[in-house]
Parts: C-alpha cells; sequence; structure tokens
C-alpha cells in the first residue's frame, strides 16, 4: 500500500514536472528551415529526439540529429549540432521564438548552454548508440531546471 502511495506521488509529482517544463525545439538552420524534433518531449511523444521508434529519434531518418549518415547528424556536415566547426548549425526555438544554437562549436554566438544541452553536447556519441537509453536521464535534467540561456559573443541568431 505504502509503495502505491509513494508511486503514485512520483508519477503526480513528474507530470507536474513536465507540465512546468520549456518547449525547446531544434529546425535547421538552412534554406528549408526543417522542423527537427523537440529536445524536451519525453520518449513517448512522435516528436521527441528522444524516441527512437518516431522520426526524429530515429538513427536513420534523413531529419534525426542521430543519423550520423544525415546532414543533421554527420561530424562533418555545416548544418548538424556535432560539428565543431559548424557555422549553420540547428536553431533552438522556446514557444516559438529562436532561444539560440545547438552546437559542439564553442565560438559560435548564442549558443545554448543549459544542463540538458550541456549533457548532450558531452556525450551525444553515446546518446546516438541507443537513443532510449537516455530518455529518462533527459527527464530528469527537464524537472530540475527551467532553459536558461549563457549567450556568448559572436554571430547572432537569425530572426
Amino acid at each position: 500500500m505504502k509503495r502505491n502511495r509513494l508511486l503514485s506521488l512520483c508519477l503526480i509529482l513528474f507530470t507536474i514536472g513536465a507540465a512546468k517544463a520549456q518547449v525547446l525545439e531544434l529546425y535547421s538552420n538552412d534554406s528549408k528551415n526543417e522542423y527537427l524534433g523537440c529536445l524536451t518531449c519525453t520518449a513517448s511523444d512522435s516528436k521527441s529526439v528522444w524516441n527512437h521508434h518516431g522520426t526524429y529519434g530515429n538513427l536513420y531518418n534523413k531529419k534525426s540529429i542521430w543519423n550520423k549518415y544525415g546532414i543533421y547528424g554527420d561530424n562533418t556536415s555545416n548544418f548538424s549540432p556535432w560539428n565543431p566547426h559548424a557555422e549553420n548549425p540547428p536553431i533552438i526555438k522556446k514557444d516559438g521564438e529562436v532561444y539560440g544554437y545547438f552546437t559542439l562549436n564553442k565560438f559560435i554566438g548564442e549558443r545554448v548552454e543549459i544542463g540538458l544541452t550541456r549533457m548532450i553536447y558531452d556525450y551525444y556519441m553515446d546518446i546516438r548508440e541507443d537513443v532510449s537509453k537516455w530518455s529518462e536521464s533527459v527527464s530528469k535534467l527537464n524537472e530540475e531546471e527551467d532553459p536558461i540561456k549563457s549567450p556568448q559573443q559572436g554571430t547572432k541568431v537569425p530572426q
């Protein structure tokens, strides 16, 4: 009985935390401005980059940042977050407004630096080997913080 109450309480707290979490979505930084998925959505959401069965979390989909052979996931692509020299990495939007860049490039201005993105920047190679194993860590990070951007000097994000 106590265990069931504890599980119910955890579920309620998780739901409340998820409702408060900001929605951060990825878009390509090219002429297509393609939707690349939701960074802060749970793995059960079809738009989530953490849903390995969905379009944006799939290792082989052309719109997935986890596809190491695709334009948005290749380490050498100018449009990939994983290229440390990319000049046109994906853009993160928060509530439909440009929030900053999602990139390993530390010298680009307006790089989004929050707990979630730092974790992804540090472990992206491991994450793309098995996206599903990381979805729980992402949920915990989303609960712990509100996204706060720490912009760096340099290029401005296009509007």
